[in-house]
């Protein structure tokens, strides 16, 4: 295992400061510390630049790194290589089955889900029929029932929860343990068709919720992973509504990882799919998530009337919503105050500045002080809204909390997105 040292005595041996080298990497010195201390580990991409500043490869930088695991890794066992594609069927069998619960067990290598697949994948679950209850298959083991279900809900309402208060960086190994635990029921226990859709409709969730926080750990291929086999789980299940969701938060996850265009096409497959539905298989608060997330899609892809005309629609429809809605658990966090978020960080892309002020201002005001991610998160939304309306001392002061919230935290979508805001002042100056 490294010394903590190690890292501070290559910084130095290349002739920086850990205050050099922050100015270099464009982040606050505080970071490199935390780095050097092991309090945290850079993300993907600032390991990319740390590693050019520091003369090494990705691999002698990991090793480097406090707490790097030792330079011979244990053998991981591989698994065939499948076509992402290729698991979106209308059958379900123990052959499906296992090749679910072993990519979803921990260690597993991820498949890729590169180029034009993740909208293959959108596609190829819009058009294929889910499986038949004839095509069902359970493990052999001891029986499960209702019992287990409900403790398995009650702990993934626990991690949701968790989730809004611990970065991923800290969270996301403990959900994809909880994805392994859930999955490997499928394979080992036995249980009725009920009950073993129960079981796929609570691994999707888990997936989702996993493709997240891995994602906010800095892990981008592991966290399509998860979504893909959320997908596959959801389909399986015979929930379009769920798989809807987790369709809707890939495309998510491609909006904020520049891939723009594909994640407009990504969230209207999910668009189509409960458009397809009688109305009342959906409640207004799904429809207004799915409708926002490909707003921002839109306006990452610069297609701006289109983000308009989706912002309006998830508004019209989350101010359709009823007290007595059955909506699906994973709808809790779409408060009025976060839809408030969600519009003004659109109307700030819309060059609708002054509107965008009021409702990020309003909103943050009313943030849990426990959710650091969000409100670093939110903060450089309301700094942008700032900087696009030339203010840019109130944008630079904005940015100055964003980034001290950012740093108490290991959180991969915080940090990107002070990093972001901070390039952008920088021109802006």
């Amino acid at each position: 295992m490294a010394r903590q040292s190690d890292l501070a005595q290559k910084r130095r041996s290349r002739g920086h400061t850990q205050e050099t080298l922050a100015h270099r990497l464009e982040v606050d010195v505080s970071t490199v510390a935390r780095w050097e201390r092991g309090a945290s580990t850079p993300t993907p991409r600032m390991r990319e630049a740390l590693a050019r500043e520091l003369g090494l490869s990705l691999d002698q930088l990991a090793a480097l790194l406090p707490g790097a695991p030792s330079p011979v890794p244990a053998p991981v066992r591989e698994l065939p290589a499948v076509d992402p594609v290729e698991l979106i069927k209308d059958v379900w069998t123990s052959a499906e089955r296992d090749g679910l619960v072993s990519r979803l067990a921990e260690n597993s290598p991820a498949p890729a889900l590169t180029g034009d697949r993740a909208v293959r994948v959108a596609h190829q679950w819009l058009i294929t029929p889910p499986p038949p209850a004839v095509a069902w298959t359970s493990g052999t083991g001891p029986r499960v029932g209702r019992g287990t279900l409900d403790r398995i809900q009650a702990r993934l309402r626990y991690l949701h929860h968790a989730d809004d208060v611990v970065a991923g960086g800290d969270l996301h190994t403990t959900i994809r343990g909880e994805v392994a635990r859930t999955a490997s029921l499928l394979r080992t226990a036995s249980y009725p068709e009920e009950v073993g859709r129960g079981l796929l409709r609570a691994v999707a969730e888990l997936c989702q919720l996993a493709g997240w926080s891995t994602a906010d750990g800095g892990h981008i291929a592991t966290a399509e992973h998860y979504y893909l086999s959320g997908i596959q789980a959801a389909h399986a299940a015979d929930d379009p509504v769920l798989a809807a969701q987790v369709v809707s938060a890939l495309a998510g996850h491609l909006t904020e990882f520049g891939r723009a265009r594909d994640a407009v096409l990504v969230a209207r497959s999910a668009l189509a799919r409960i458009d397809g539905l009688d109305r009342g298989a959906t409640t207004p608060t799904v429809r207004a998530l799915l409708h926002a997330r490909a707003s921002w899609a839109h306006v990452e892809a610069g297609e701006f009337s289109q983000a308009a005309t989706a912002i309006q629609r998830a508004q019209d429809e989350y101010g359709d919503r009823r007290d007595d809605d059955p909506d699906p658990a994973w709808t809790y966090w779409l408060t009025p105050e976060e839809m408030d978020i969600i519009v003004g960080r659109v109307d700030t892309a819309l060059g609708r500045h002054q509107r965008a002020q009021q409702r990020l201002t309003s909103a943050i005001g009313s943030c849990d002080h426990r959710r650091v991610r969000e409100t670093a998160l939110y903060t450089t939304w309301l700094a942008d809204a700032h900087l696009r309306a030339q203010d840019v001392d109130r944008a630079a002061a904005l940015a100055d909390r964003a980034r001290q919230l950012s740093e108490t935290i290991p959180s991969a979508y915080s940090e990107r997105a002070v990093q972001h805001l901070t390039r952008r002042l920088a021109t802006a100056r």
